[in-house]
């Protein structure tokens, strides 16, 4: 059962959920009592409001807690070498692959991408009354997405499910390429049905050029980059998007519409209580456990290091690094407080750094207690409200300069490598580093550590690491937690003990 309600703030859809179906999804071992006052799976679905309303509920998912509101943020920063915890607490057996418990992070990533898939189907099984096809492609990039992280944390052996399920089904296991196949044919199909923009009050929703960068993500994953260098080129053709003027614009809630986002997920700022509508990456995001803030996710060495040689080959700082990480040396403050002061209360000294981007400075920069001189962190703001893109027209370049590489176009490759780092007034690529281009090797590293430079802290690392052929232990010479990576084990997480109990369908995996 679930609730729909469409709210708007600033001009962008926000989605809450405010109708009531009775299908269970996937493992789910009982069925939600239905209220009878509210509306059920019967009595719905009889107009194109309410066919709306439904791909508005599947994208609503997308800002649980249990996604792109805080979980995601921890699982793919955490298991990169970006991200560590450095607190006793829940996240530091995660981040050090060690975790036993299949239930305690899967369980919740496994429900909220099959929900998402769950009600996006419904809506697909709809549509064909009303003939609304941009509203069926938004369902299809929906279930790519959800799938694409599926596999990104489970790998390609999760549950397949292509339709909406009744109470009694219990789906397989995917076969190795099925999954992927699948996000390909919902991608190729929405992309045919998506309008490439929408008004301000559509903002937010999914569009051609999302689906095709998705695609191309996809493509990626799989060493496939022929095939994803036409779309990149579709994206950047499209006249759609543009780099922002000001990188840091990317991580605030500046209130209006962003030609640099080609997809993101809305957020309501202190919303009412109960909805799904606050983005809480902030509150787990920090330097240390001081004075009320978290401190779950601190950001490794790995970043740091990397601005760092960016300085020493060109002459300069990065000014990339003060709105990506917080350091003893940062020009800014976090909640009100230097990076020196932060560092001096770190539990470890071996590591100094945490990560700023969507930290909210815009409303917290100088909320210090006045007696204690510490943030006041859990007092100024709850919720957050900052918009948090899920992909970028910056990744987009550099993905298309990267597929450009692969097919031997180098010397092509380098002006998109250079519209992204001209934007944060650095020199160009082979002024810095004049051997970047010598051989198709030596540019994909440089395009590694340029990554780096330009995406740190937004999710993408985890899947570069598994692009690049690096997620495995050796991986330690960078983030000391692959030292307990059992390669062939830790690559993937286990299926969740509670679905495998369950469903006699599904298979345990090589983590399991």
């Amino acid at each position: 059962m679930f609730l729909y309600k469409k709210m708007m703030m600033k001009n962008k859809i926000k989605l809450v959920y405010a109708f009531a179906l009775t299908f269970s999804l996937v493992a789910c071992s009982e069925l939600d009592q239905v209220d009878p006052n509210q509306v059920s799976e019967s009595t719905f679905w009889q107009t194109e409001s309410q066919l709306d309303q439904g791909v508005i509920a599947a994208y609503d998912v997308l800002q649980f807690d249990t996604m792109y509101g805080q979980n995601l943020h921890i699982i793919y920063s955490g298991l990169s070498d970006e991200g560590t915890n450095e607190h006793p607490f829940e996240f530091n057996a995660l981040v050090r692959f060690t975790l036993s418990d299949t239930d305690a992070f899967g369980g919740p990533h496994w429900g909220s991408n099959y929900t998402m898939i769950s009600r996006a189907y419904q809506v697909l099984e709809n549509e064909p009354r009303f003939n609304k096809p941009a509203i069926a492609g938004q369902a299809e990039f929906l279930i790519a997405l959800a799938y694409f992280n599926l596999v990104g944390y489970f790998g390609e052996n999760v549950a397949y499910v292509d339709r909406v399920q009744n109470p009694g089904d219990r789906p397989s296991t995917a076969e190795d390429g099925q999954i992927y196949a699948l996000i390909e044919s919902m991608l190729l199909s929405a992309i045919d049905k998506l309008p490439l923009g929408w008004s301000e009050n559509d903002y937010g929703r999914a569009t051609k050029g999302a689906a095709q960068a998705l695609l191309a993500k996809t493509y990626f994953q799989q060493q496939r980059f022929a095939e994803a260098e036409p779309l990149l080129k579709a994206v950047i053709d499209s006249g759609q998007y543009s780099l922002l003027a000001n990188y840091a614009d990317n991580f605030m809630e500046t209130g209006t519409v962003n030609p640099e986002a080609v997809f993101l997920v809305n957020f309501i700022e202190d919303g009412p209580t109960n909805e799904t509508d606050s983005n809480r990456r902030h509150q787990i995001f920090s330097v240390s456990e001081q004075g009320g803030a978290f401190g779950d996710i601190q950001c490794s060495n790995m970043i740091f290091n990397a601005f760092n040689r960016e300085e020493d080959a060109t002459g300069s700082k990065d000014s990339r690094m003060d709105q990506t990480i917080i350091y003893p040396g940062s020009e800014l403050t976090y909640y009100g407080l230097s990076g020196q002061a932060w560092a001096d209360e770190a539990p470890d000294q071996n590591l100094l750094t945490g990560f700023y981007k969507y930290s909210e400075q815009e409303h917290t920069a100088n909320n210090v207690d006045p007696s204690s001189g510490l943030p006041t962190f859990m007092t100024i703001l709850a919720d957050g409200g900052t918009d948090y893109i899920v992909i970028r027209y910056a990744d987009v370049l550099l993905m298309y300069a990267e597929a450009l590489n692969a097919a031997g176009n180098t010397a092509q490759a380098v002006t998109y490598v250079d519209q992204v780092r001209a934007r944060s007034e650095r020199p160009a690529l082979l002024d810095a580093y004049p051997g970047a281009a010598d051989s198709q090797s030596a540019f994909r590293d440089q395009l590694e550590q340029e990554r780096i430079l330009e995406l740190s802290g937004e999710n993408w690392r985890f899947f570069d690491l598994k692009r690049y052929g690096k997620y495995n232990n050796a991986q330690q010479a960078e983030d000391a937690n692959f030292g307990t990576f059992t390669d062939g084990q830790d690559e993937v997480a286990g299926i969740p003990q509670s679905e495998l109990d369950t469903n006699a369908n599904l298979r345990p995996n090589q983590a399991n």
